[in-house]
Parts: C-alpha cells; sequence; structure tokens
C-alpha cells in the first residue's frame, strides 16, 4: 500500500465500523471452530499496525509478519518481547511452523496467490488452519482497489478452487451481506467521479464516517458475526474462509 494508507489505517483501525466488524468475525470463528483448549502457535500475516494482535493474543503466542518497517516499529514499541516480529515479504520463508495462520485482507495483496498458499500450506503444523478474509466480486473494483494496490478481488469459487486439494474448507462465507448494497454504490459513484468528472486523484475513503453512521454499520457487522456463525451468506463485499491442513 501507500505509505499514506498505513498512516491511514494507524489512526483509524481501532475505531472503524469495518475494521472492529471484521475483527469481531474472525474472533467469532477462532471460537467456534477451534480447539482453544491449549495455546496456539499463531502467525498474524500481513499485521499491519497490530489491529488485530489484542485479540488473538488470547488463543496463544502471536507472530506478526509485516513488510512495513514502520508498522513493525510500532507492534514492538506497543507489545515489545511479548509479540514476535518479522519483517516478510511473500513467499519468503520462516523458521516456524503455527496452529492458526491468519490473513485479514492479506491474498489480494500478494502479486502470486497460489504461491502464497503454498507457503501457508508449508507453514501449518499438523492440522493447522488458515483463517482469511479477502474483498469479494471484480465488479466491485473501485478507485480503493488501486489506492491500497490489490491486485484481485475474489469470489467464493475463487477461493475454494485455491484451498481444494490440500485443505479441509470448514467455514466460507461472504460478508458485508446488509450493506452490500451501499458498497454497489459506491462503486457506481466512484466510477463517475473518475471517468465523468475527470478527476485525477484517487482515494480509498477509508477515513471513519460520522459517528451514527459508524455505530450502525458497527452493530450491521456485529449482527451479521452472529448470522454467519451458523450459516453462510449468499453475497457481500467481502469473504471470509476457514480451512484446515489435511
Amino acid at each position: 500500500m501507500e505509505n499514506s494508507e498505513y498512516e491511514l489505517v494507524s489512526k483509524v483501525q481501532y475505531q472503524h465500523w469495518w475494521w472492529l466488524g471484521r475483527k469481531k468475525l474472525i474472533e467469532s470463528l477462532i471460537e467456534r471452530h477451534i480447539d482453544l483448549s491449549r495455546k496456539l502457535a499463531i502467525a498474524d500475516v500481513g499485521c499491519g499496525y497490530g489491529a488485530n494482535i489484542p485479540m488473538l493474543r488470547q488463543y496463544g503466542d502471536v507472530v506478526g509478519l509485516e513488510l512495513n518497517k514502520e508498522a513493525i516499529a510500532e507492534i514492538e514499541n506497543t507489545w515489545g518481547d511479548s509479540v514476535q516480529t518479522v519483517i516478510w515479504k511473500s513467499p519468503e520463508a520462516v523458521n516456524q511452523k503455527f496452529d492458526l495462520i491468519l490473513m485479514a485482507d492479506v491474498l489480494e495483496h500478494i502479486p502470486n496467490d497460489q504461491e502464497a498458499v503454498g507457503w501457508i500450506l508449508d507453514h501449518l503444523s499438523a492440522n493447522g488452519r488458515i483463517l482469511l478474509t479477502v474483498p469479494a466480486h471484480m465488479f466491485l473494483w473501485s478507485e480503493m482497489d488501486d489506492v491500497v494496490h490489490h491486485y484481485r478481488r475474489y469470489s467464493e469459487t475463487d477461493l475454494l478452487k485455491l484451498f481444494d486439494e490440500k485443505f479441509v474448507v470448514e467455514k466460507i462465507s461472504y460478508y458485508n451481506f446488509f450493506l452490500f448494497p451501499i458498497k454497489v454504490a459506491f462503486v457506481l459513484f466512484s466510477t463517475i467521479r473518475q471517468k465523468f468528472l475527470h478527476e485525477k486523484n484517487k482515494r480509498s475513503y477509508n477515513d471513519v464516517p460520522a459517528a451514527l453512521i459508524n455505530s450502525l454499520f458497527k452493530y450491521i457487522m456485529y449482527v451479521e458475526t452472529k448470522l454467519i456463525k451458523y450459516a453462510s451468506l449468499p453475497t457481500g463485499a467481502g469473504i471470509i474462509l476457514l480451512a484446515r491442513k489435511k
């Protein structure tokens, strides 16, 4: 991502409805599907400024893998020796295997996603799990994807093809179902802004919205989290997948 986007993430990750809702969703699937009777060895791959680290530390020892050196420095500043950090770029090997690998909106930033899935397989312990989120649907591509350097958006079919041979998919669902029409409207607005108003500056629109909207959208995502624990949603702006190494 652009450095300006990293800086924005560091400011909004503990306030923005999307970050908070995604974290709640990740947490709910960990607690529903993974045996937490023992400490887990956890990799937070592409951990950024550590939005998910406080939640992950409930379940075991966390290693943060991240390309951005400023983000790594911030994590070390915050958690010291209690969280191990590695400056990492896919598909560099790490001398450790993990019970749980989290990739929260990371796979779409990696040029070769098949190579990245091979890395996941190599770095999972026996019966270890990968939990990841990705943006959904190429028709939702907008200036936001350009600004944050996405290579692609996914469908469920795309993800299942990546994880179909050496993994058992335990859960896959779209999310941001109820807010999906708003995402479609945003993409239309963004397209019009770029093509017809000849706007040259692209934006991610990842700033924290007005307090009322932020609270409402967060609540909607929390409701979705409860639904996804027991069912899969038919579409949405993102996808979450949990798979176990065979």
